[in-house]
């Protein structure tokens, strides 16, 4: 069924995670745990979003928010944290991993992984489909709804890595412009779920209570995710500036005693 292409582009991810931790093992290198776990815990988001039973009711508009919530924020956001690029580069063999490093540098990675990209692809497609008469034609359409959760989760993907992502990649954002990133996003899931609310919408999201609970869901739901992002970029921020000044104080204590550092067989 076409709507269950996230999955499987999350199946192959996984795949492909887990040969790159077995190449590692090999080696006699450790990986992470807690990647690892986010990465099961990404796949399980996605698997609850499109599966059964939250996919025979997604008619109904407060589970489809929740697919939403599942698909396109949290399960993307667990999946950054796993680290997928960093662990293909240190796993792949040279010639694949510097055809991953180009594509990384090149012009269309640079522009996709842009923050206004996300962003724009992210709050864009969602109020597009809210505002507009695409939900209803996803409703009635295989096809449009497939394209709809394609596109939900990819951008969610996107967002996330740009905003919580730890991999390598070309023009990484700082601190404040993923903390700036993030307000802009939340703040534009946040004013959708209230357009939602106050003029009934999307049209053929079913009765006017529904709608109303689907859009206090996608308001609270994503304002709940978007302080655990915050929180995660908060974090990340104090771990590299707890590293920084470790390597800092080191460098300082090699210049100012040479003597004690040096070593003689």
């Amino acid at each position: 069924m076409p709507e269950l292409i996230p999955l499987a582009l999350t199946l192959l991810a996984v795949a492909g995670y887990g040969t790159a931790l077995a190449r590692l093992r090999q080696q006699g290198v450790r990986w992470p745990a807690r990647r690892t776990a986010c990465l099961a815990a990404g796949s399980v988001c996605v698997a609850t979003a499109v599966l059964p039973p939250i996919s025979v009711h997604d008619e109904l508009f407060p589970v489809h928010v929740t697919q939403h919530l599942l698909l396109g924020m949290t399960g993307p956001a667990f999946m950054a944290l796993s680290a997928p690029v960093t662990l293909a580069l240190r796993a792949l063999p040279r010639p694949p991993r510097r055809v991953l490093l180009r594509f990384l540098h090149s012009r269309p990675a640079v522009i996709l992984s842009a923050p206004a990209t996300a962003v724009i692809l992210d709050l864009g497609g969602l109020y597009v489909l809210y505002l507009t008469g695409l939900y209803r034609a996803a409703e009635d359409n295989d096809l449009i709804h497939a394209a709809v959760h394609l596109h939900m989760f990819l951008a969610g993907c996107l967002l996330s890595w740009a905003i919580i992502g730890s991999d390598p990649g070309p023009r990484r954002p700082g601190v404040k412009t993923r903390l700036a990133v993030l307000v802009i996003a939340g703040a534009g899931h946040d004013t959708l779920a209230k357009l939602m609310y106050a003029h009934n919408l999307p049209m053929g999201g079913g009765s006017i209570t529904g709608r109303h609970v689907g859009a206090e869901l996608m308001y609270y739901g994503g304002t709940i995710i978007d302080l655990a992002l915050a929180i995660i970029v908060m974090t990340q921020w104090y771990q590299a500036t707890g590293r920084e000044l470790a390597r800092t104080a080191r460098r300082s204590a090699i210049r100012r005693y040479p003597a004690a550092h040096d070593s003689h067989p």
